[in-house]
C-alpha cells in the first residue's frame, strides 16, 4: 500500500520514516535527497503543512509542523531539512492573491527552495522587476519548482520575489562539512522578470489574503522558520545521545580500567547533555504553544514576544550544539570515523548552527531588544 496523506502529518510518519532511514546514505553520498524519500514525503503531504487548506494545504497548527520536522529528523536530518519548503506556504500570506494562486493552486505539492541572502540586485520593469545575481544556499533546489529570493529594486525596501527554477541557473557547489544531502547549492539569475503579483516588500506589516485568514498566517516568521530548524538539530543531538549510551558499556577510553558506562564522569556530562536537550526542547514547545495561544487570540505579538520567539529557537540549536560537542568528545577516537553515527552527527548539528536565523548571532539581536535598542536584524519584527 502506498503513503497517502493523512489530516495529521504524523500519522504516516512510521512509514514515511522507514523510507527516509533507508535511503538516508543515499542522500549523503549523493549530496540531494533520494527520489524515494523525496516522493514519501510528498505522497504523506509533508510539503502542504503550512499551505492554506483553499489551497489543498493541510494548515497544520504549529506544534504540528514542529514535531513532524523532528520525527523526520530522527531519520535523516537533510530530509527534514527539505520540509523548510514549507515556509513558502507561510509567506505566501504576505503575496497578492492571484500569486499565490499562480505558486500554489496548481500543484499543493510544489517544492520552493530559497535563496534569502544578501538580496539579489535589481530594477522595476514595467508591472514587475528585473533580478540578476548569485545566491548561496539555496537548499533542495534541483527538486524545487520555485526559487524564493529577495532583491534590492529601488530606494525602497527589499522585495521578496518567487521565481520558477526553470529561470535560473544551478551552480554545483555544495561540498560542506555536514548536511550534505540538502542540495544546497548556488543559484544564478540573470535578468529574471518576475511579475509584480509573484512578489511583496519586506516590511513587517501586511494585510493577508483570503486564503490566509486563519491564525497560522498571524505568527511571527521566526518562530515558524525557526520551528523548521530548530527541531533538527534537537533530534541530533537526541541521536547522539541514544548511540552514547549504546557504546558507552564497552568504550574503554586509553589510561582506564573501567568502560565509559562505569565512570562518574562520564555520567555527568551525559546528564549535563540530557539536560540541554530537554532544556533546549521545553523551551521551544513552550514558546510555540504561547504564541499560538496569542494567535489563536487574534492578538498581535510586541516586539519583545517576536524576540522571545526568536530565542527559544535560537537556544534550541544552542544547546543541541553543546550537546553533541559532549557526545562527541565522549566518544573519542571511534567518533573520528565516518562509520560512527557520531561523526555525522557532529558535521550535521555544525553545518545548522551557522544558518542564518538561528545562529549564535541572534542572542545579540534578542539582547538589542530587550535593552530597547534599535535590532539590526529587522527581521526579528516580522
Amino acid at each position: 500500500m502506498g503513503i497517502s496523506a493523512a489530516s495529521s502529518p504524523m500519522d504516516a510518519m512510521e512509514e514515511v520514516g522507514a523510507v527516509v532511514r533507508e535511503h538516508a546514505p543515499d542522500a549523503e553520498a549523493g549530496r540531494r535527497l533520494a527520489p524515494a524519500a523525496l516522493d514519501a514525503m510528498r505522497r504523506a503531504g509533508l510539503f502542504r503543512m503550512l499551505r492554506p487548506r483553499s489551497l489543498g494545504g493541510l494548515e497544520v497548527e504549529p506544534m504540528t509542523f514542529a514535531s513532524t520536522v523532528e520525527a523526520v529528523a530522527r531519520h535523516d536530518p537533510a530530509a527534514a531539512w527539505a520540509l523548510q519548503t514549507n515556509i513558502g506556504g507561510f509567506l505566501g500570506a504576505r503575496l497578492p492573491e492571484e500569486g499565490v494562486e499562480e505558486v500554489y493552486g496548481g500543484d499543493p505539492d510544489a517544492v520552493m527552495a530559497a535563496a534569502f541572502h544578501p538580496p539579489l540586485q535589481g530594477r522595476p520593469d514595467g508591472d514587475g522587476f528585473r533580478l540578476s545575481g548569485r545566491r548561496p544556499l539555496a537548499s533542495g533546489i534541483h527538486d524545487a519548482d520555485w526559487l524564493f529570493v529577495t532583491g534590492l529594486v529601488d530606494d525602497g525596501p527589499p522585495i521578496a520575489a518567487v521565481v520558477p527554477v526553470s529561470e535560473v541557473t544551478v551552480e554545483d557547489t555544495w561540498d560542506s562539512l555536514g548536511m550534505r544531502g540538502t542540495d544546497s547549492n548556488d543559484v544564478v539569475l540573470d535578468d529574471v522578470l518576475v511579475p509584480a503579483r509573484r512578489t511583496f516588500r519586506l516590511v513587517p506589516p501586511f494585510t493577508p489574503g483570503p486564503h490566509h485568514g486563519g491564525p497560522l498566517y498571524r505568527l511571527s516568521v521566526m518562530l515558524v522558520q525557526g520551528s523548521a530548524l530548530a527541531p533538527i538539530a534537537l533530534a541530533i543531538a537526541r541521536e547522539a545521545i541514544d548511540e552514547l549510551r549504546g557504546i558507552a558499556p564497552t568504550r574503554m577510553a586509553l589510561g582506564h580500567a573501567r568502560p565509559l558506562s562505569e565512570r562518574p564522569s562520564a555520567h555527568a556530562r551525559l546528564g549535563r547533555a540530557e539536560g540541554l536537550v530537554r532544556g533546549g526542547r521545553a523551551l521551544l514547545h513552550a514558546t510555540i504553544e504561547g504564541s499560538w495561544e496569542r494567535a489563536l487570540a487574534g492578538r498581535a505579538a510586541t516586539l519583545e514576544e517576536r524576540a522571545g520567539d526568536l530565542l527559544a529557537c535560537a537556544h534550541a540549536v544552542a544547546a543541541a550544539v553543546e550537546a553533541v560537542d559532549v557526545c562527541y568528545g565522549m566518544a573519542g577516537s571511534t567518533a573520528i570515523y565516518e562509520r560512527s553515527p557520531i561523526e555525522r552527527h557532529f558535521r550535521d548539528v555544525q553545518t545548522i548552527r551557522h544558518h542564518g536565523f538561528v545562529s549564535e548571532n541572534r542572542f545579540e539581536t534578542v539582547g538589542q531588544v530587550m535593552l530597547g535598542v534599535e535590532p539590526e536584524f529587522a527581521l526579528v519584527a516580522f
